[in-house]
């Protein structure tokens, strides 16, 4: 299988998470270790919308991410408020646009996201907004990593590649 049908297969996948009814949270150490490894991610999750919260759907981390900082972050987002839009995954919902965070923004508009990032031991993270076919936010999908990115470097923009691709699949 190519890289390219691997991409194609693992869209495919997200997409069918979104498109199921219900917000049960999905295991799969296989999907989750694929979307870990495709996005070169520290952590990686994917958020079903409701009307009012997002919902964990799933979540994946790299080997040496502390176990119990990943039992916390997901007991934490297993449910949240579309009104906490300090966290980046409901920032990019709200605003319809992907949201970087940064560990040293304590003080800024993604301030939840960047306590996390520190819990996490990561640098910076990008929530990117996941769309149907008509436009409607369904979804977000989220990477922390443990190095310091620019939205346009390449890392991020495979990221918000693969979540336009998910959009495509919806």
């Amino acid at each position: 299988m190519t890289d390219s049908s691997n991409l194609e297969a693992l869209a495919q996948q997200l997409a069918q998470l979104l498109s199921k009814p219900g917000t049960d949270q999905f295991k799969s150490s296989h999907l989750e270790q694929e979307l870990v490894d495709r996005t070169s991610a520290w952590a990686v999750g994917l958020w079903k919308k409701t009307e009012t919260d997002l919902h964990l759907i799933c979540f994946g981390y790299a080997n040496g991410f502390d176990d119990q900082v990943a039992d916390d972050f997901q007991a934490a987002t297993l449910k949240v408020s579309l009104e906490q839009t300090q966290l980046g995954i409901v920032n990019a919902v709200v605003h319809q646009r992907p949201a970087l965070a940064r560990v040293e923004e304590q003080s800024g508009d993604l301030r939840k996201s960047a306590g996390w990032l520190e819990r996490f031991g990561a640098r910076c993270s990008l929530s990117c907004p996941i769309s149907d076919q008509s436009g409607e936010i369904v979804g977000v999908l989220a990477v922390s990593w443990a190095d310091a990115w620019k939205q346009d470097d390449e890392v991020p923009q495979n990221l918000l590649s693969l979540a336009d691709k998910i959009s495509e699949y919806l």
